[in-house]
């Protein structure tokens, strides 16, 4: 494995520009593109985010030019660096005598025309000197333009560079003379003034991540270390990365470099996670990047907004007036394609997830800090209006309150349940809440057996889709049992029978990454069964017992911050009221801190047992643990818990509900009279 982890070293380059003859150099259309626009001496841009390759893109393209005995110049304005404005024309002048040999003396013949501007010298030095002592055609490559972005005098250069295209109607040697430039800009931004014409000349070349078909030599090199493997290691790899030519590039060198003889795609999937996936890789270059070009800029809410609906799957439609938009393609976050922005690859989805969104768009929130108690009396007149009008005017749903009677007393099949329950589940508005959301969940969890539970999965109809969505984010493995994945996988085979719309792959996806996840942290593979929760909170992070799953491992992986971001989250979409039914636990956090010490002393300590007191308090922490027994009888005059032997079946995630609001004002009223 030395031999060939030498080889694969010399093979893979992540980062940096790849020389002319780097062996796993990828061509892209590109190549081709770039190549036969600057043969026809046409000006051109290559304006893309960093590490895709078109420093690299530039070299090959000049080094094809040269070949047809074209004079190439590659100037990396990085060297010259922010300087003052003579200077800086200075440091251009000084690379172009360099690359073409020129007889002058740049420094002298600048300042022998002191008397006139830098654009007008810079302009009378191509004109006088280069296209008077190089014969033949000039293309002269300028890369990593953004680092002019700060300049004072930026207008005037890409005005100056506009000029030169322009005068070849009058001045036919400018002909010979052909820019291209490259770096993390957009047009734009080359010229800000509005004032003034916008650099709206050259061909803009899209370079695009490697598809399948460009990357034949990444698998060769892989084959050549891992005989019979390449194309499975590829495949995964491409899964992560989407063909982004740095993280494609990386993932193939560490692999080639490492020491494993069999590679797997969980293998792969805990070699992402430790390269890029884990808090103490925060500081990974190309993460970084990506994280600071949209942060650091004084438009990032906006353009986190959206970024959120793309991360959603929203169809957003580019466009290049926008400087959000054009930011965030600059980021590499997101990329074109079929006329919409996409989500760029599967690295930045778990990277900039929707947990990453949400902390970074709620700072903003500080700013109107002065403005809460405002804001707070004002909901609460509302919230009081709405209370006494559901007083007067709230009349209960008698189909509804059929249906439940239904349900406990004459229905037998499975088949009658079923459409009981998927009719108590479908959204039944008033003033805006599902009334009987958390009746149907009781009713389902009182059924006197798990089997009676389990046969409601083998009626194949598209109502248990109705039922699957109002039931599954309750069964958190709150007690390491594992004793509602048998439910979980139920519900998968009941989603396997019917026909597979996006809704139920999404579904489907879900509950199996989530059991996923669960089958390996039973193996303590937290790593593992970090990676499955994440999917499945990808899919929809808004379940709470998914949340609590990961950080449960989170907290097993000593990562507690990330932890306590979960259970925060799940107290944000729990609300602060439980049903009147609920058995207040201790919270999950606390649960978590007791087991975890070095984080005990920072948590103030509440407490983990239901009060005595009859008050029922406004705010409870979640989750709320119901508990049945497997030998519960229909009661007709009551629908709690029965006291005896109870045990944790699930939690629940549904809202406070307007009635439910009502009970605890009620009670609190009451119990202060």
């Amino acid at each position: 494995m030395s031999t060939s982890s030498s080889r694969a070293s010399d093979f893979f380059v992540a980062g940096g520009t790849l020389r002319p003859n780097t062996p796993s150099y990828v061509e892209r259309p590109a190549d081709n593109e770039l190549f036969d626009l600057a043969l026809a001496g046409e000006f051109c841009y290559v304006l893309t985010p960093r590490q895709m390759g078109k420093s690299s893109l530039m070299i090959r393209t000049a080094q094809r030019l040269s070949k047809r005995k074209i004079h190439t110049v590659k100037i990396d304005l990085t060297e010259i660096g922010l300087v003052e404005i003579d200077a800086w024309y200075l440091g251009l002048l000084t690379e172009l005598t360099r690359a073409l040999k020129l007889s002058v003396d740049p420094e002298t013949w600048w300042q022998e025309r002191a008397s006139l501007g830098q654009v007008q010298r810079f302009i009378s030095f191509l004109r006088g000197i280069i296209l008077t002592e190089v014969k033949g055609q000039i293309v002269i490559f300028i890369d990593e333009i953004d680092t002019t972005l700060n300049l004072d005098f930026r207008d005037d250069f890409f005005a100056a560079i506009r000029a030169m295209y322009n005068a070849r109607a009058r001045e036919p040697e400018f002909d010979r003379l052909t820019f291209i430039l490259l770096g993390v800009a957009s047009p734009p931004d080359l010229i800000r003034d509005h004032a003034r014409t916008p650099f709206n000349i050259g061909q803009a070349i899209t370079l695009q991540d490697f598809s399948q078909a460009d990357t034949v030599v990444l698998q060769a090199g892989l084959e050549a270390i891992y005989p019979d493997q390449s194309k499975t290691i590829f495949n995964r790899i491409y899964y992560w990365t989407n063909g982004h030519p740095y993280l494609t590039q990386k993932l193939c060198q560490v692999v080639a470099t490492a020491s494993d003889e069999i590679w797997t795609d969980q293998r792969i999937d805990e070699l992402v996670e430790k390269l890029f996936l884990t808090r103490e890789v925060t500081k990974e270059a190309n993460l970084k990047f990506v994280r600071d070009t949209i942060l650091n800029h004084p438009q990032h809410r906006e353009m986190l907004k959206i970024y959120r609906k793309v991360y959603k799957g929203k169809p957003i439609a580019p466009n290049e007036q926008l400087s959000t938009h054009n930011q965030l393609n600059l980021s590499g976050l997101v990329k074109v394609e079929n006329e919409r922005l996409h989500l760029r690859n599967e690295v930045y989805r778990r990277v900039f997830n929707w947990d990453w969104i949400k902390a970074n768009t709620q700072r903003d929130w500080r700013l109107i800090g002065a403005y809460t108690g405002f804001i707070v009396a004002a909901l609460a007149f509302i919230v009081s209006g709405i209370i006494l009008w559901h007083d007067f005017f709230y009349i209960p749903n008698l189909a509804q309150e059929a249906m439940k009677y239904d349900f406990r007393h004459t229905t037998t099949t499975p088949m009658e349940r079923v459409n009981r329950l998927a009719t108590l589940f479908e959204p039944h508005y008033f003033l805006g809440q599902q009334d009987y959301h958390y009746e149907a969940q009781e009713l389902f969890f009182n059924l006197q057996t798990s089997q009676e539970q389990l046969a409601l999965f083998d009626v194949k109809s598209d109502k248990i889709v109705v039922i699957i969505k109002g039931l599954y984010v309750t069964l958190a493995d709150v007690d390491n049992s594992n004793h509602t994945s048998p439910l979980l996988q139920k519900m998968i085979g009941s989603l396997e029978k019917l026909d597979e719309t996006e809704e139920v792959k999404r579904l489907k996806d879900e509950i199996g990454s989530w059991v996923g996840g669960r089958d390996s942290a039973k193996q303590n593979e937290f790593n593992a069964a970090r990676i499955k929760y994440d999917e499945a909170i990808d899919l929809n992070g808004e379940n709470p017992a998914v949340l609590y799953e990961r950080a449960r491992v989170l907290v097993e992986l000593a990562q507690y911050p990330q932890a306590l971001s979960d259970l925060d989250q799940i107290m944000a979409i729990a609300g602060r009221v439980p049903s009147p039914t609920a058995t207040v636990s201790p919270t999950m956090s606390q649960t978590l801190l007791l087991a975890t010490p070095t984080l005990t002393d920072t948590v103030a300590s509440t407490p983990t047992s239901t009060p005595k007191s009859t008050k029922t308090p406004l705010t409870t922490p979640f989750p709320f643990t119901r508990t049945v027994t497997e030998t519960l009888q229909p009661n007709t005059t009551s629908t709690s818990v029965p006291t005896a032997t109870p045990k944790p079946l699930s939690i629940t995630s549904n809202f406070a509900t307007t009635g439910q609001i009502e009970n605890a004002v009620r009670s609190l009223i009451n119990s202060q009279i």
